[in-house]
């Protein structure tokens, strides 16, 4: 008997939840076929199974938060039971050889060749879940899922059935599985991937009412957006069920739905109670770290940036940026890159252990980005030496992964100065709270028509040009006033004239 137990998930994470189980009780595995997929408080990952032979035992239910080293699976290989030992993601056994997973995303996501990892990033592989190897028949799986996050929508029936005997297991030859389909009825047990599942949840959709269009039948994200589209057309069909959430919260966002997805206080459900976790603890812990350990200063600046708008606008219709996200925000990544070869304590940090302040040779930005799971940083790493292009395609690409979940722990970690867009939301400015292991954040407000005072003297007039405000966020134990006010305004003077960029 071979026992597996929580690997570490690295970024200094100690537990992670099981999200779905992808074998039940009896089923015969083979080495590095995906026993399961759980959610450490950044990403969600894939375990494969170090052992080729029987599940024996589920040790943990889906949705069950199991610590760094705790009991996973049992799985009967056939000889006699071993003491349960600490295994590593990636561990298999030495007549298998060292086959290698092919990493999610590696065709979209990976890094430029002799960039330098980052102090504070993950552990290489082995040691990162998201990258060992699996056996081919598990990466033609049809219900192999993204990284992404899910609900927890679902009770696995394989940790409640009765475990059938060791000996009557064991002269099962092992045949190739076809996708499992529970044969309990209900929108857990109907076959779908994880985004799938909490897009239907968001959406109201009944999973065990969709036909799934997926390899074997799997429901697929456009499957439930068919769906939706379908229920909206006919006013007959009912709406989604009540009692998820009271009526008078259904028209908030997804991502807020979720925060009141817990249990009713009193009878009249007027409180509700959720277990704090995942992204939200994780984000929780890192702001009071910041604050109780930074001297946070705030800086603002108001600028005239009608000449980067009409950038912008050039940049969309040259056909190189055919495709590509070209926003304000590509000019800003742009601009603060230039700004920090003036002020580059911006980009450094300040070490308490060592009593040092540390400069970073790369400008790793980290852009902050709401995604389903919550608030994350996904970093543009090496962006000093980045032109305008090559930041439009790392900004496409990474933003792009953000929203659809799909980020992987090499993704978010690194960073060495972050930008927080809250002109998006209607905001004009922000005080932010600066990441643990950088010195200054800049946010950016709205950008709009407003009126401004132009030309001097007699030619002196008030016109309605492209105005925003902009905050630096920065840690006062290294950054001090004149360098915070010099860098922001450096920000801001590119920005209103673009061709003050060749003078940094």
């Amino acid at each position: 008997m071979k026992y597996y137990r929580m690997p570490d998930p690295g970024e200094g994470l100690t537990e992670a939840e099981v999200v779905s189980w992808r074998v039940a009780e009896g089923d015969t595995v083979e080495v590095n076929d995906v026993l399961c997929e759980v959610e450490t408080a950044k990403s969600i990952v894939e375990l494969p199974s170090p052992f080729a032979g029987t599940v024996a035992k589920i040790r943990a239910a889906e949705g069950d938060t199991v610590p760094v080293g705790g009991p996973l699976v049992a799985i009967d290989e056939g000889g006699d039971d071993e003491p349960e030992p600490e295994l590593l993601v990636g561990h298999i056994s030495a007549e298998k050889g060292g086959r290698r997973r092919r990493r999610r995303g590696a065709g979209a996501s990976a890094p430029e060749p002799g960039s330098a990892p980052a102090a504070d990033s993950v552990p290489a592989a082995p040691s990162t879940p998201s990258t060992p190897a699996p056996a081919p028949e598990a990466q033609e799986s049809p219900v192999q899922a993204p990284q992404r996050s899910c609900e927890k929508t679902c009770e696995t029936p394989a940790a409640t059935q009765p475990e059938a005997a060791p000996a009557a297991r064991a002269v099962e030859p092992a045949q190739p599985q076809p996708p499992r389909a529970d044969v309990t009825e209900g929108p857990e047990h109907v076959l779908a991937k994880p985004p799938a599942r909490r897009l239907a949840k968001d959406l109201g959709i009944d999973l065990s009412s969709v036909s799934g269009t997926g390899p074997g039948g799997v429901v697929t994200r456009t499957d439930v957006k068919q769906a939706a589209t379908d229920r909206d057309a006919s006013p007959a069909v009912p709406t989604a069920p009540a009692g998820d959430v009271p009526d008078s919260w259904r028209s908030i966002s997804p991502a807020s739905r979720k925060l009141l997805d817990g249990d009713p206080t009193d009878a009249s459900g007027a409180e509700r109670r959720v277990r704090i976790q995942g992204v939200r603890k994780v984000t929780a812990q890192a702001m009071k770290e910041s604050i109780d350990t930074k001297a946070l200063v705030t800086s603002f600046i108001t600028c005239d940036v009608s000449r980067s708008m009409e950038l912008v606008d050039k940049l969309r219709k040259d056909r190189k940026f055919k495709g590509l996200r070209v926003s304000p925000l590509t000019l800003w990544c742009r601009a603060a890159c230039l700004a920090m070869t003036r002020t580059p304590v911006i980009n450094a940090r300040w070490d308490d252990e060592s009593g040092e302040i540390v400069y970073n040779r790369d400008i790793n930005l980290g852009i902050a980005a709401a995604t389903p799971r919550g608030l994350m940083v996904p970093v543009l790493r090496g962006a000093q030496d980045m032109n305008l292009l090559e930041l439009a395609q790392e900004l496409t690409r990474i933003i792009a992964i953000a929203k659809e979940d799909r980020l992987t722990p090499s993704d978010y970690s690194g960073g060495t100065f972050s930008i927080s867009n809250v002109g998006v939301f209607g905001l004009d400015a922000g005080t932010p709270v600066v990441n643990r292991t950088e010195s200054a954040l800049l946010v950016l407000g709205t950008i709009a028509r407003r009126p401004w005072v132009i030309g001097e003297g007699a030619e002196e007039k008030i016109v309605p040009r492209w105005v925003t405000t902009m905050s630096l966020g920065f840690d006062h134990r290294l950054v001090d006033g004149e360098q915070g006010s010099i860098f922001l305004h450096d920000v801001a003077e590119i920005l209103s004239e673009p061709d003050t960029a060749l003078l940094y």
